[in-house]
């Protein structure tokens, strides 16, 4: 876990080195690219993201609820890892799973490696080398309740049960058996302030409850550390200016990846244009049989190229 949150502000921090230029680059743009770039961004898919939880348009979050889309999120991970379509996961599943992670997110796997080779450099004193192992054997031995070295439909279930409970336990407080958005939204500052608390005591190396300037900088320093040596690809202990262009470049492709621009047919488009969905895109027929006697609509004629841009 402590290697886990060491990577975030890792990730975090490269991309506060390589943002400026970023920045730059879109300009041109009112927005950074993205579907959830903005305060307003975040509070509605928020919003979206409990109505379609609450089934019974009930304006509260019952366990049932929670825990049933809870395990439609899991489950959909575990289908798409299960390739043999067993209904178990094994561990060469949960590895590919992780490899295939890793290749769309090649700025995690980028700092990941970099890690590595820097911990395993000549000179260099193996200090918990196995932690990320033992991190992964310990997930596999919490999920795999019955020890016979995969994960069942079953066993994430009830993973899913529990982790339900003991959110509701800590997030209900009025005790009704219901998460209202109020107390959602509590419970996301709550888990903020415990995620801040817990930083604050990994930086207070000697527990007296205070952060030392001295400790204060560490705190800073180790993801720093970590951030170059990750962007230092031939390891000489210099940043070049190639080795950060391609780390820009690197987290310059995952915003565009991020970015959905609006289709030709959106409601904002056909607005602005004039036009209806059908000048612009075939509309199909949902099982409303045609009409005796009636000939089949003509497709629409094809969109007009837009205008080349004058140089």
């Amino acid at each position: 876990m402590k290697n886990f949150m060491h990577l975030g502000a890792g990730v975090l921090a490269l991309s506060m080195l390589v943002l400026p230029g970023a920045v730059r680059a879109q300009q041109v743009q009112r927005d950074l690219p993205g579907p959830i770039d903005s305060l307003q961004d975040l509070e509605d898919t928020g919003k979206m993201l409990f109505k379609l939880a609450d089934t019974n348009n009930d304006g509260q979050l019952s366990q049932k609820e929670a825990t049933d889309a809870l395990n439609g999120i899991v489950g959909g991970v575990f289908f798409r890892a299960d390739t043999n379509g067993d209904g178990r996961l094994s561990r060469e599943e949960l590895q590919t799973a992780r490899q295939d992670f890793m290749n769309q997110k090649p700025l995690v796997r980028m700092i990941i490696q970099q890690m590595r080779a820097e911990r395993n450099a000549p000179g260099v004193t193996p200090v918990n080398t196995g932690n990320a192992a033992n991190a992964g054997r310990g997930v596999m031995s919490l999920l795999d309740s019955n020890n016979d070295g995969a994960i069942e439909s079953t066993e994430l279930r009830q993973m899913v049960q529990t982790s339900v409970q003991g959110m509701y336990a800590a997030a209900d407080t009025n005790r009704d058996g219901q998460l209202s958005p109020t107390e959602v939204n509590a419970a996301i500052v709550g888990m903020a302030r415990s995620a801040a608390q817990a930083a604050f005591q990994r930086a207070d190396a000697d527990n007296n409850g205070q952060l030392s300037q001295a400790e204060f900088d560490k705190a800073l320093t180790e993801p720093a550390h970590a951030i170059f040596q990750a962007m230092d690809a031939n390891h000489d202990g210099q940043l070049s200016q190639q080795e950060a262009q391609a780390a820009r470049r690197l987290v310059l492709s995952q915003m565009r990846r991020m970015s959905l621009p609006d289709a030709p047919n959106s409601p904002s488009n056909l607005i602005n244009s004039g036009r209806r969905p059908a000048e612009v895109a075939p509309v199909p027929n949902f099982g409303t049989p045609a009409q005796p006697g009636t000939a089949p609509a003509p497709a629409p004629a094809p969109a007009p190229a837009p205008a080349p841009r004058q140089p």
